[in-house]
């Protein structure tokens, strides 16, 4: 009997952890050339280090190989304009068809700074207000709409504002979990604190869609995308993307992608690469498209981070917040170290690693974006090379080198959870090489929470 696919790629991921450093880059990563003009692109650190091509396309392959990444996408912008782009490894690792610069990949929480900076513009435009509640633009009271019934006992929804929601100060869950347009209740006072919520950005598109009468997808494609060149990039899986989408569908995310086909989300759903990313993220850095007054509101810090991680509670933080300013802003993660303000955003789920930080006096930053499977993160060696700053927030994103999670690391429950790891998946392995009687087993949907 066939494991289930989930199950399969976390033993992939645990193997290829343990076997890191004996294999080189996976099957088709020397395939996908960079640019001629990329292959000589040159560019110095914040530390003053100069980077080029040759080596930076080596570091790709090596981590490629030591992370189980099965298709990788990274551009570096210096001076607020893209200096290298480079697409490596497989769209399908099951076909063996290979990633090129065509090749596009799921943003995740990515799409976050995209529809802020969408927002951004709207209210340049006069469409809306940052500062006035969301639920003034509906023709109907909030608790009307079938999504947000459950708000009628709650008068709380009369606070929310685009720039609360954009900050994660709604105080709305991440997500509803029981299905989709299934009740949800706010968590703590809107503006009292800061809290993760993809469930806040879907609000505002609601809102979004309901003041313009179009679609984000539309939205976005006429106001940010096509204006920036972004030729590459929507908030649905278009049909133009079949045969060159690297997606891991066999994920516990996997429907709620496929829904992607019909429907945006402001939260997660953008398919791009890191080249089209790059000139997004070169347009924030630049001041392109908006008002300078608008520019700063997006770019300024709205509520302090004083927790541990991204999911933990408030007022769990050692202290290394506090030292580097760290904070969010409409759309991005924010902090600063010795060479200044950054900005910094996630989008991690099954299926992929994604991440981008940028340094606002230099203009510098990385897009990184991946098809992979393993649950170890390779994000922070490829950061600290192409940008070498004396900082990175990886740590409290959840996002780093470990299948251990931040919470449990030093403690006893984090040797409990190592060595439960290693015995499940001794016995998957087993079981798979038959080597154990095997039965019908039913797993969760899911047991990592997208970002």
């Amino acid at each position: 009997m066939l494991m289930h696919a989930r199950t399969v790629a976390l033993i992939a991921g645990v193997l290829v952890t343990t076997l890191s450093g004996v294999a080189g880059a996976p099957p088709g990563a020397e395939t996908a050339g960079p640019a001629a003009a990329a292959a000589q692109a040159q560019w110095r650190t914040l530390a003053g280090t100069q980077r080029d091509a040759e080596a930076t396309d080596a570091l790709l392959r090596r981590l490629m190989g030591e992370y189980g990444v099965t298709a990788l996408s990274v551009a570096v912008v210096d001076a607020g304009r893209t200096v290298f782009e480079r697409t490596l490894g497989m769209v399908d690792p099951a076909t063996g068809k290979r990633a090129d610069a065509t090749t596009v990949f799921r943003a995740a929480s990515l799409t976050k700074p995209v529809f802020a900076y969408l927002v951004m513009k709207l209210a340049d435009e006069g469409v809306l207000d940052l500062d006035t509640p969301v639920h003034r633009y509906l023709k109907q009271p909030l608790p009307a709409y079938p999504a947000y019934a459950s708000f009628r006992d709650d008068a709380r929804y009369e606070r929310l504002t685009a720039r609360l929601l954009l900050s994660h100060q709604g105080g709305l869950p991440n997500w509803r979990r029981v299905r989709p347009d299934g009740p949800i209740e706010f968590h703590s006072n809107p503006g009292d604190r800061f809290a993760y919520s993809g469930e806040g950005y879907a609000l505002l598109q609601f809102v979004i869609e309901n003041i313009t009468g179009r679609d984000l997808a539309t939205l976005a494609r006429d106001k940010v995308f096509v204006p920036l060149g972004m030729n590459d990039t929507s908030f649905l899986w278009e049909r133009r993307f079949d045969g060159r989408f690297a997606v891991e569908l066999q994920s516990g995310i996997g429907r709620f992608i496929a829904c992607t086909r019909e429907k945006g989300n402001a939260a997660g759903s953008i398919v791009t690469n890191a080249s089209d990313y790059a000139k997004f993220l070169g347009a924030v850095l630049n001041g392109t498209g908006l008002k300078p007054g608008t520019r700063a509101v997006m770019l300024e810090p709205q509520v302090a981070l004083t927790s541990k991680s991204l999911f933990s509670p408030p007022g769990t933080d050692g202290g290394a917040n506090v030292a580097h300013k760290m904070a969010w802003a409409a759309g991005w993660g924010r902090f600063e170290d010795s060479y200044g303000p950054a900005l910094f955003h996630v989008g991690r789920e099954e299926g992929c690693e994604n991440y981008v930080q940028a340094s606002l006096d230099r203009r510098l930053g990385v897009a990184i974006f991946s098809r992979t499977t393993n649950l170890r993160s390779f994000s922070a060696p490829l950061v600290d090379y192409t940008i070498d700053g004396s900082f990175s927030p990886l740590e409290w994103l959840e996002h780093t080198d470990s299948l251990v999670p931040p919470a449990f690391r030093g403690t006893w429950r984090g040797l409990f959870f190592g060595l439960a790891t290693l015995v499940v998946a001794l016995v998957v392995l087993a079981r798979g090489l038959r080597w154990l009687p095997t039965r019908r087993v039913t797993y969760p949907t899911s047991s990592l929470r997208p970002d």
